[in-house]
């Protein structure tokens, strides 16, 4: 299947007197961005006038986007509505209001396509016969009303569009998400906290290193979290203290926050010369993701600091790492005590 990005079948179209093709070009297969969602709507709306191929990719996004399949819902309940309708007539004022429209578009032509076109469904006799004030005035007020009722079933049915949404199909859970972030403490020293989240099964390690005076790690789960000093051989339960990481990296957790608008969509950037999205989660930080919804990096809460709190992100295979970074027996050498007081 050719991509809808070629201009010929466009130009076609437009000549056999169809769909005037004023509508951004179709994104390409797999793009699920919020751009290509907002694209993939404006052809829902006027479905009826698509062409076979247009057909396709639009129905091959929607299959795989959540918040499309909604939009598709809210429109199709609309149509069956609207043939349930009783005739009507637009009132005066409606009349008087689009009588100008009429007349500021003949003074500013050329115009893309417009709403009328859309609702008339434009066919071949467009350059045959022309549409009387009066026709046009009733296509127009039709349009209107559907747009009005497309909002309010949308309303009715709890579908709220959001401008940025995490496809359902993404998952961070068959990862162990390693990061690295250099510390400074309030006396200028300098520490580094490495960190492993498995997070298929939410276990982690995290190991907080100041060179020639603590080496901790922690172990932990939901329930418990063992601690170690590497340093001493002294082991300590319940060290939760030393778990640095924050909850950034829940997906589930940042779907709920955007649905919610906890959460901020910034719109597009770019981060180490590559294309990211950009969302400021509820704590202010700054979450950067990459094209296909992958957390890169985090930026801080304050405003203008660029820099990125963390030296390194990286997406690992389970198979990629040691087994033994899950395990929470105390080791034989270690001794149960109290673990230093943090950096």
């Amino acid at each position: 299947m050719s991509n809808t990005r070629n201009n010929k079948p466009q130009q076609e179209n437009m000549a056999n007197g169809t769909l005037p093709q004023a509508l951004p070009p179709l994104p390409i297969i797999g793009d699920n961005g919020p751009e290509a969602c907002a694209t993939i709507r404006l052809y829902l709306a006027v479905w009826d006038d698509l062409t076979p191929p247009q057909k396709e990719v639009v129905a091959r996004h929607v299959q795989s986007c959540e918040l499309c399949q909604k939009e598709q819902q809210v429109l199709s309940r609309t149509t069956k509505l609207m043939r349930h309708l009783p005739a009507s007539e637009p009132g005066a004022q409606v009349d008087q209001a689009v009588l100008v429209a009429i007349a500021r578009r003949r003074m500013n032509r050329p115009r893309p396509v417009s709403l009328a076109d859309l609702a008339a469904g434009r066919s071949g006799t467009r350059n045959k016969q022309r549409r009387s004030p009066a026709r046009l005035i009733g296509v127009l007020a039709a349009a209107v009303l559907i747009l009005t009722i497309a909002f309010s079933a949308s309303s009715l049915l709890g579908l709220h569009t959001q401008a940025f949404v995490v496809p359902t199909n993404v998952t961070w859970d068959n990862y162990v998400l390693y990061s690295k972030q250099t510390v400074t403490n309030a006396r200028g020293e300098h520490y580094e906290v490495m960190s492993y989240h498995n997070m298929s099964v939410n276990v982690m390690n995290v190991e907080t290193v100041m060179s020639g005076k603590l080496d901790v790690m922690v172990v932990a789960d939901q329930q418990k979290a063992l601690g170690l000093d590497m340093m001493h051989h002294v082991a300590q339960w319940d060290a939760q203290e030393w778990m640095h990481d924050p909850p950034l990296f829940n997906l589930t957790q940042l779907r709920q926050d955007l649905s919610s608008g906890k959460a901020t969509y910034l719109g597009k950037g770019t981060f180490q010369g590559k294309d990211v999205y950009r969302i400021r989660a509820s704590d202010g930080h700054v979450l950067l993701l990459d094209m296909h919804y992958m957390l890169v990096n985090v930026l801080p809460q304050a405003s203008g600091q660029q820099k990125p709190m963390y030296d390194t992100v990286q997406w690992l295979q389970p198979s990629q790492v040691s087994t033994s970074l899950w395990d929470m027996q105390v080791p034989g050498n270690f001794r149960m005590g109290q673990l230093p007081g943090q950096p």
